[in-house]
């Protein structure tokens, strides 16, 4: 090994080993919602160049840039509700070519609506069923209890987001949560 080289790659293990103990003290206190295929947050951010090719890919505009001053998660990718829900066409896991994205990791983790019930105006007496109205999978993934309540079921979400989307409350009443595939 030349010693240029060598110092080249000494260089670049003690920027690696600052950057992971940058991420370790300064872990993000917001979570993001990853792009279908996306594993495990840690394991998406080693994988992740922020190249943005998953972005310009995304059909439907959904996936944006984070734009928080934290080192270790600006310009990653994550779903943006306010833009738009997911079509699931996966153009945006066709593009990745880190591997931060993969068709393997859609067989392990998938993403489901949860509803909190504290903020949904449909709880606090206020005509509203956009939630059920926007669901692809309506009377199966969002059903309506007593012909005014949504109730969400897990096992039928395709984790699409339009519910999310949809809702009209500031914050949402409606977030997303990954839970690992019985299967996977």
């Amino acid at each position: 090994m030349s010693r240029r080289r060598f110092f080249k790659f000494l260089a670049d293990s003690v920027a690696k080993a600052a950057a992971e103990f940058a991420y370790e003290v300064t872990k993000p206190d917001k979570t993001f919602i990853r792009p279908p295929g996306s594993g495990d947050e840690d394991t998406f951010l080693a994988l992740c160049t922020k190249c943005g090719k998953c972005i310009s890919a995304c059909q439907t505009g959904i996936l944006d840039r984070v734009k928080e001053m934290n080192p270790i998660i600006v310009d990653t990718p994550f779903m943006n509700f306010d833009n738009n829900y997911c079509e699931r066409c996966y153009a945006c896991i066709e593009a990745c070519e880190s591997g931060a994205l993969s068709r393997k990791n859609l067989e392990n983790y998938r993403y489901v609506a949860v509803l909190d019930i504290s903020r949904c105006v449909a709880y606090q007496d206020i005509f509203c069923q956009t939630c059920y109205w926007s669901c692809p999978r309506m009377d199966k993934a969002i059903t309506l209890k007593d012909f005014t309540y949504p109730e969400f079921h897990q096992e039928a979400c395709l984790g699409c987001g339009r519910c999310i989307h949809a809702c009209p409350t500031i914050p949402k009443s409606i977030s997303f949560k990954k839970v690992k595939n019985e299967n996977g």
